[in-house]
């Protein structure tokens, strides 16, 4: 579970996880809705209390895990938050819905709990729980509904097949007083609740560059370029069959180009937001997952990273030497055991991914060096072969280059040929898999026979000719 600095922000996360888990366990379609409201009056904004409702459609809840919130109430100054919740809950073979008050800071554990009316459903069939509480009205509130936003913004990245998420902030207790409507909504015209979690985690993430991570407003340069984002995706996962526990990891990178005319405030942005998920629900991420991202060989896949930051909330940021756009990555974890290893391979298959769908633009800093040499190589190999008094062999090289022999071969085709072929092989070649094979032929040609034998004479006029 998330470790943040805000008792409030523990508080909401708590509620939301559970909410979310209870969505997962139900058969049928589920929404969550968090709101928060202020009071109307300004002249009584300071002194009446924030009001949050979290409530879902998922399966019913049990009251024992509201206990969990122990220690939180412990640790919460009573002018905070009193510790009380109302609890609203019923399952789908449920006659009735039930209401019950928890008074988290009393000691006695027989008056912790007060059942309240109880109202039937008079046959029909549904589930669901809601959440009520109240907070202080303080200056940290501006600061906690900033982040809720940001937390809410993350959870529609993770687009949970059953779930549909919406928030709601009502502010109007001062002169900056606005609202603010989160609901579940996607430009991805691909997007369903049928495809893959893998799939959904890149649908998500397209909305959630384009919004730029916690802003309200979507960003309207990068959404005209929504086709043009780079993706890469990669998975890994294991299963203890003697604990029956597994891990899945998942892995989403997403590169968003920008233009350097483009008005997108992201423009040559040098960083990447890593987005971690636990359950579906963002998370701290640990620091086995850290180390990860801060020990792999991003140089193979064109990268250089010059640091990484982890915050005190587990938000990591990864800062690069020679990005010309501005990369957003996530991580999706599942499951309950940490194995560093699934994390690498994951996010290895997802760097790999990347690097095969558009090997030009993520070489290796060695392949990037290489390949800084091709334009002066093509030049000099084409003015050897144009400049040559050897008909038959200018005609074997053209022939070669797949320019044809009939038309009017000019240098700069014979340049730019034999430049996308040095290109072509040195992508190819550009991985470690491929480093210990044979590199392909620059030119389709006949191979010699293995078993002829050049006699020594032939040997020796190859050597001079050499």
């Amino acid at each position: 579970m998330a470790s943040t600095s805000s008792p409030h922000r523990k508080l909401l996360h708590s509620l939301v996880y559970w909410a979310v888990q209870r969505c997962r366990m139900s058969e049928s379609p589920c929404r969550l809705t968090v709101s928060l409201k202020r009071p109307a009056e300004p002249a009584t904004a300071s002194s009446s209390p924030l009001r949050v409702s979290v409530s879902d459609t998922g399966v019913g809840s049990k009251l024992e895990e509201f206990l969990e919130l122990d220690a939180l109430a412990r640790e919460t100054p009573v002018e905070k938050w009193d510790g009380t919740l109302l609890i609203t809950t019923t399952g789908i073979n449920d006659e009735a819905i039930y209401r019950y008050r928890i008074n988290l800071q009393e000691e006695i554990s027989s008056a912790r709990f007060s059942k309240l009316a109880t109202t039937y459903k008079n046959h029909a069939r549904f589930s669901g729980t809601e959440v009520c509480l109240c907070l202080s009205n303080d200056a940290d509130v501006d600061d906690l509904i900033l982040w809720l936003v940001g937390f809410f913004r993350k959870i529609q990245v993770i687009r949970a097949a059953n779930l549909a998420c919406e928030l709601f902030v009502e502010q109007t207790g001062n002169a900056d007083s606005r609202n603010v409507c989160l609901t579940q909504d996607s430009d991805d015209v691909h997007h369903s609740v049928t495809a893959s979690s893998i799939d959904q985690l890149v649908s998500g993430l397209k909305d959630y560059t384009h919004f730029h991570g916690n802003t309200c407003d979507k960003c309207g340069a990068c959404s005209l370029n929504r086709d043009l984002l780079k993706i890469g995706t990669g998975a890994a996962n294991h299963v203890d069959r003697r604990k029956s526990k597994g891990l899945h990891v998942e892995v989403v990178i997403v590169i968003a180009h920008t233009a350097s005319d483009s008005t997108c405030c992201m423009v040559n942005c040098p960083s990447t937001q890593v987005l971690y998920f636990e359950d579906f629900v963002p998370c701290q991420i640990s620091q086995s997952s850290f180390d990860v991202l801060m020990s792999t060989d991003w140089q193979s896949y064109g990268f250089k990273l010059k640091g990484g930051l982890m915050g005190d909330e587990g938000n990591v940021v990864l800062e690069w030497a020679n990005m010309t756009f501005a990369p957003t990555a996530m991580q999706e974890r599942q499951g309950s055991q940490q194995d560093r290893y699934l994390v690498r391979k994951a996010l290895k298959s997802a760097l790999s991914h990347l690097k095969a769908d558009h090997a030009g633009d993520f070489l290796s800093c060695h392949g990037q060096r290489v390949r800084e040499y091709v334009p002066d190589l093509a030049e000099s190999i084409a003015g050897l072969i144009l400049s040559s008094t050897d008909e038959e062999f200018q005609d074997e090289c053209i022939a070669l280059l797949g320019l044809g022999s009939e038309q009017d071969i000019s240098e700069g085709a014979v340049q730019s040929s034999i430049s996308e072929k040095m290109i072509r092989i040195i992508e190819m070649n550009d991985t470690k898999e491929n480093a210990e094979d044979n590199v392909p032929y620059l030119f389709e040609c006949e191979e010699l026979d293995e078993d002829s034998e050049l006699d020594e004479d032939g040997d020796e006029d190859m050597a001079f000719d050499f």
